[in-house]
This record gives C-alpha cells, structure tokens and sequence, in this order.
C-alpha cells in the first residue's frame, strides 16, 4: 500500500521528520501511463523488488501486535511516537479526530 509515508520534495508529508532521510529522484521510464513522471521519496519502496513504477512508495502493512514497543514507526522511523502516527493518519486523510479521540487511538495502539 502507499499512503504516502515515503514522499518527500513537495508532498513531504506535514506532520513526520524526514529530515534526517535521504530523498530519491526516480523518472518512470517504462512505457505506459506513468513513462515520464518523477518521484521524490525517501525509499523506492517494493519498487526495488518488482521494477514497476505503479509500486514506488508502496510497503507491507505491519503487523500491529506489540507496536507500542516498535517505535520509531513506519519503515523509515519518521513518526517518533504513536501521537505522531496519528496526527500522520489525521491530516493525510482528513479523518476529523478531536483530541479526545487521537488520545484514545494512541490509548488503545499502547494495549496492542
């Protein structure tokens, strides 16, 4: 899945810390609707496995048994604290959570 943990240049997601990441600029030379496009991402993702453009970015979900104690998260560690996953989830989607709700996210992520 991609849902755009690795992006970087202008769609940098807002709330996580790439800083300390390197930034790949990959051009899409296949034939077919993506030839042409430029990605910049902190990690070409499982496009490093199938060579096909349509998987820049994309990565295994993880499992979620034990989270609480695999921190930093995401595959780059660019969200330092389970807020930070949430606050992550809460702008790149626009969910709407009240604070009440991210903290009862992050409550029940600690249980996991």
């Amino acid at each position: 899945m991609d849902i755009g943990i690795a992006d970087a240049g202008d769609k940098t997601p807002l709330v996580l810390d790439i800083s300390g990441l390197p930034v790949f600029r990959l051009t899409c030379t296949q034939e077919g609707p993506l030839k042409g496009e430029k990605y910049f991402v902190t990690d070409p993702g499982r496009a490093l496995i199938s060579g096909q453009c349509k998987d820049i970015g994309r990565f295994k979900g993880p499992i979620l048994r034990g989270l609480a104690a695999r921190a930093p998260y995401f595959h780059n560690g660019s969200a330092a604290t389970l807020l930070d996953v949430v606050n992550f989830y809460h702008k790149r989607f626009g969910i709407g959570f009240t604070d009440q709700q991210k903290e009862d996210l992050v409550s029940f992520r600690n249980t996991l």
